[in-house]
């Protein structure tokens, strides 16, 4: 399997200054994120501080200090003490960083890491043997008809990637990327291979037989039978004809593969969604799946994409849709997660964020651990960044959709290995303050188990003892010590890098591209 490069070193400009975990607003290449704030650019030099003072300690060269758990822990260790500081306001300035562990703080949430010089703590500290389920990834086919039906995708995603070296940049967010960034360099157990909205295999970046395609490859990786990668077939019935999209469904279903449906519900022609509620388009599809025997039904909600139809992004008409179709299961992608929308306790009066995905459940009478579940890509990348907002939007999830029903996800390979992500994950905790004020769930070890793989496990089916047994002789976890070194002597590029224009200047840049007609896809 070739990774992304083209031989010899790989040139890496923004290597010793790039943290492992941005603390600035980012996104995955599909909207735009906020500027970055005086708070966000001074806790950015506090990290590098305390990275440069760490990196001193232990003799390494900041490059390769960012690259291991003590880069990580530096980053956690920050937000901590500029949350602490501030109350977890994002105007004030962070402290000084030469206190590198964490602190008594004001209710929220925390990071619990080592110092940060402690590598090898770091390591022990944020590390772990989960049964890790990421149920929301992604990759492309370099090769494939979309690039040359699909000219404005083709232009989106390489504004998505790295320069990494290869001959065609499609090729740095190709199935050897993918592999490489879930498998080699994170310690995902199995990924969910997602796609973008597509009307089709003609415009699709991996259409569905590709995705099989993936499976494949990984399953011939692995000796044991068990899957690696898991697909779910995503569907556009608002395009063309509909009883052609639900014999699409039907020969997708056919091939005993499709863990689940997914749909953009917001994304259509002219800019024009459509409800999963509504008789002509949305209770066909979802009584389609059901009459498939595919009882996984993924929707998009929230996280409002470049030119989507706002009044198609909400969760309501999913919610709705899991009453009538109580043998079946429903996610919702993001949780209707919305940048422009600062997480807090509970309001039912919200007009946007995940506070609408909770009312809709109150005003469906959906129990918590019931058949409605939420996943978290980009939403904990984004609400890490302030302690006080993560516990606030674990908090409530947990709370409200119930502890085993939230899943893994990180919207990578976007974002490049979702390794950092999964470490702040496993050193966050919710207060106590915060579990007697708002009744959120403590954090313990058992329930970020059942949130990184478990219910997902129990979701499609996946029995983890068996899975992990079977994968325990394929070769990823022998080459994952060889994929390290070859990115710590520069040959492969660093886990950390993302493969999108992660920032605000980046994604604006790109959108004023003369090649740029995002519709999206």
């Amino acid at each position: 399997m070739t990774r992304r490069h083209g031989g010899g070193r790989h040139e890496d400009p923004q290597g010793d200054a790039r943290l492992p975990l941005g603390v600035a607003p980012a996104t995955n290449g599909e909207y735009v994120p906020d500027a970055p704030t005086r708070r966000d650019h001074d806790i950015e030099n506090a990290a590098l501080a305390m990275a440069d003072d760490a990196a001193r300690y232990t003799g390494m060269d900041r490059r390769r200090f960012l690259q291991t758990a003590g880069g990580v822990a530096a980053v956690l260790a920050t937000l901590d003490l500029a949350a602490c500081s501030s109350s977890g306001s994002r105007t004030a300035p962070p402290p000084s960083p030469s206190t590198s562990t964490t602190a008594p703080r004001s209710p929220g949430g925390s990071f619990t890491v080592p110092r940060p010089h402690e590598v090898e703590a770091c390591e022990h500290a944020l590390g772990g043997n989960e049964f890790v389920v990421d149920v929301h990834t992604h990759h492309v086919m370099p090769d494939g008809p979309w690039t040359k039906n699909a000219p404005e995708t083709v232009n989106l995603v390489l504004g998505m990637v790295p320069d990494c070296g290869a001959s065609n940049r499609l090729e740095c967010a190709s199935r050897a990327a993918y592999l490489h960034d879930l498998f080699l360099a994170s310690d995902t157990t199995v990924a969910m291979l997602s796609d973008v909205p597509n009307s089709g295999p003609a415009d699709a970046p991996v259409p569905f037989l590709d995705q099989l395609g993936t499976q494949q490859l990984a399953a011939r990786l692995t000796h044991g039978g068990a899957p690696r990668v898991l697909v779910h077939n995503v569907i556009a019935p608002n395009f063309g004809p509909l009883p052609q999209r639900l014999d699409e469904m039907e020969s997708a279903a056919q091939t005993g593969k499709v863990a689940a449906f997914k749909v953009y519900t917001a994304w259509g022609p002219n800019g024009v969604g459509y409800a999963l509620d509504d008789p002509a388009i949305g209770l066909p599809v979802v009584q389609k799946a059901h009459d498939l025997g595919v009882k996984v039904f993924i929707a998009h909600k929230g996280l409002p994409l470049v030119r989507f139809d706002a009044a198609h992004n909400r969760p309501d008409d999913i919610v709705a849709v899991s009453r009538l179709f109580r043998d079946m299961q429903f996610v919702v992608f993001h949780g209707a997660w919305d940048k422009n929308h600062v997480e807090g306790a509970y309001d039912p009066g919200a007009r946007i964020g995940i506070d609408t995905f909770l009312r809709a459940l109150d005003d469906h009478g959906v129990p918590p651990n019931d058949n409605v579940w939420v996943d978290v890509g980009t939403v904990w990348r984004e609400v890490l960044r302030d302690p006080n907002t993560a516990a606030h939007t674990l908090g409530k999830l947990l709370k409200r959709v119930g502890t085993k029903r939230v899943l893994w996800g990180t919207d990578a390979v976007w974002y490049g290995s979702p390794q950092a992500q999964l470490q702040a994950f496993r050193s966050f905790t919710i207060s106590d303050e915060f579990q007697t004020l708002f009744g959120y769930p403590a954090l313990t070890p058992a329930r970020k188990e059942r949130v990184l793989g478990l219910n997902a496990a129990a979701l499609f089916g996946l029995d983890p003892k068996a899975t992990r047994c079977a994968l325990a002789s394929d070769p990823f976890p022998d080459a994952r010590m060889t994929a390290a070194q070859l990115r710590d002597d520069g040959v492969l590029p660093a886990a950390t890098r993302a493969n999108g224009p992660t920032t605000r200047r980046e994604m604006l840049q790109w959108l004023a591209s003369p090649a740029t007609n995002w519709t999206p896809f």
